[in-house]
């Protein structure tokens, strides 16, 4: 089976990984071509089985209008030129573009929502009056979680599946066995939505009953300098730490003493996701669109929070860094969550439906 998955760009993001994970795994049984707007370096590895076609070059000295057209002009000959038996679309620009020519497309079209559709479509009528329009055309939906799939029941006919993310093989390890240090770390692109603000004042709260305590946040993006001058603001600059991004973050974090997901609205986080795999114990806002709702039950793997809640999540905090039986409980459970969301149980799935998509 010839399988074309048509993404932005593959620099780094969640739905990136996604598509270079499941990429890896469908290309030994399938023809696999990942189709890209950019033709960035990707973040992920990727098989040398895995074909990949951009459709504009950074090297190209083209404007804004230029660049576009070009692309549009390659998208359509790649449709016309290659004969896949199915495409798999992810994130929104790349879904309209595939929807909206799916009048010269005879394979069937499956769209990956990755997004809060709340978020996005409640805020903007244009944006909602396209996807009402558009996403009908399409023969088959994946969505990370129940509470997504649901905004959507009335326009996908029943065509949906839901399909969280898969924990990475190289964060599914042995449990830390020593003494944690004196650390509490995040991750993610430093932007509004992982709301790392909040985070580090609800460090600030709680640092003068933990003084032997620094917080870590992993990521780059354009909160950065924001989020430096608060921690000068909050007198914090030899607690707080903004290294950027690093590429093991398993081995960053394994041996934390906590682990906090501030965001105000999420996919299915793979960060979170990561880290109670590591049996690191965890925080997370129970933010929409439900991913930390289902990796955790309260109080049991890992606690939630409510979003933008600052002193709650400073209780929260304070609660695992003062109770180290009940921390320990939150790492033991944590880690069960490699058994549901391993690699090739997920990737299968993924298969599985594509198949059932084409028959």
């Amino acid at each position: 089976m010839n399988i074309t998955i048509f993404i932005g760009g593959l620099s780094g993001g969640g739905a990136e990984r996604v598509v270079c994970n499941l990429s890896n795994y469908l290309s030994s049984n399938h023809k696999v071509t990942i189709l890209t707007m950019s033709d960035d370096t990707s973040a992920y590895p990727l098989n040398e089985t895995v074909n990949r076609v951009t459709l504009s070059n950074n090297s190209e000295n083209k404007n804004y209008l230029s660049k576009n057209i070009i692309r549009l002009f390659r998208f359509n000959k790649f449709i016309r030129d290659t004969k896949s038996d199915v495409y798999l679309v992810m994130l929104p620009v790349t879904i309209n573009i595939m929807l909206l020519h799916k009048v010269l497309i005879k394979s069937p079209i499956i769209v990956s929502e990755r997004c809060d559709p709340y978020k996005r479509y409640e805020s903007s009528k244009l944006k909602k009056f396209f996807m009402r329009k558009l996403y009908p055309k399409a023969d088959g939906f994946v969505f990370q979680t129940e509470d997504a799939m649901d905004y959507y029941k009335k326009i996908i006919n029943g065509k949906g599946i839901v399909i969280p993310n898969a924990i990475n093989p190289e964060f599914i390890k042995r449990s830390f066995d020593g003494t944690r240090t004196k650390k509490i770390v995040s991750a993610g692109r430093l932007t509004n939505q992982k709301n790392f603000s909040i985070l580090i004042r609800a460090f600030s709260i709680i640092s003068k009953y933990h003084p032997e305590y620094e917080l870590v946040i992993y990521g780059d993006g354009p909160q950065r300098g924001a989020l430096e001058r608060l921690v000068s603001e909050l007198d914090l600059k030899n607690r707080v730490r903004l290294p950027g991004y690093v590429k093991d973050l398993g081995s960053q974090i394994i041996d934390s003493s906590l682990f906090v997901l501030s965001s105000d609205y999420e996919g299915m986080p793979n960060a979170l996701m990561e880290a109670m795999a590591l049996g690191v114990p965890c925080i997370s806002t129970d933010c929409p669109v439900g991913g930390p709702k289902f990796l955790i039950d309260n109080n049991i793997n890992g606690i939630l929070t409510p979003v933008n809640n600052l002193d709650k999540l400073a209780e929260a905090m304070n609660k695992v860094l003062s109770d180290e039986e009940f921390a320990e409980s939150l790492c033991k459970n944590a880690k069960n969550i490699t058994q549901t969301l391993g690699y090739k149980n997920i990737y299968n799935k993924w298969e599985s439906y594509i198949i059932q998509i084409v028959n």
